[in-house]
């Protein structure tokens, strides 16, 4: 018995011997051009995986916590100049530059907004921003067109204040002070 062991030895050293010879016959030799393909692929999976993770870095995410969700806010006062026409019936639009504005005339602008909507409950006041892009069609330097008859044809130039009654202009009041003391005296 002690024999056949030796031999079941002997056998299994002869067949590592074997198999060792066969896989260094059979190893595979990659070509250059093999080589090049997969070590540019790797490199494009790694920088897209670098650009992930610094995009979900830069947005606030998290790559293991869900995001947050946020309550939306829908405001319904701020319009952009090309609907001015269509709110309603009896309506004020006021335009002026949100960002461009001085904080004095902003703070007086705001007094007399409240001013305003304190005194009239019915008739809405909207405010339209000059300075966002979809309003620059309506925005000029020259002199402003204070007879509009539909939103083509208006042409604001600074602050503005517009009385719209059925969709056509009842009153338009022009520059910061009279639309401030116009905003400020305004009695139903």
């Amino acid at each position: 018995m002690a024999k056949y062991k030796r031999n079941k030895a002997k056998e299994t050293k002869s067949e590592r011997k074997r198999r060792k010879s066969y896989a260094d016959s059979k190893q595979m030799n990659f070509t250059p051009e093999v080589k090049t393909a997969f070590w540019t692929a790797l490199v494009v999976l790694l920088v897209l995986g670098i650009f992930y993770l610094i995009s979900i870095k830069a947005s606030g995410g998290s790559f293991f916590k869900s995001k947050e969700k946020k309550d939306v806010e829908i405001q319904y006062t701020e319009i952009l100049a090309g609907t001015s026409f269509d709110m309603g019936e009896n309506y004020y639009v006021l335009y002026y530059d949100f960002e461009n504005i001085d904080d004095e005339e902003n703070s007086q602008l705001d007094e007399a907004k409240h001013n305003f909507e304190s005194q009239s409950h019915e008739t809405p006041l909207y405010t339209c921003d000059l300075n966002n892009s979809f309003n620059k069609p309506f925005v000029t330097t020259n002199e402003p067109n204070t007879n509009p008859y539909s939103a083509e044809d208006l042409l604001i130039n600074g602050t503005t204040l517009i009385h719209f009654v059925n969709g056509q202009v009842e009153n338009y009041i022009y520059g910061f002070n009279d639309v401030k003391t116009f905003l400020d005296s305004y009695q139903r």
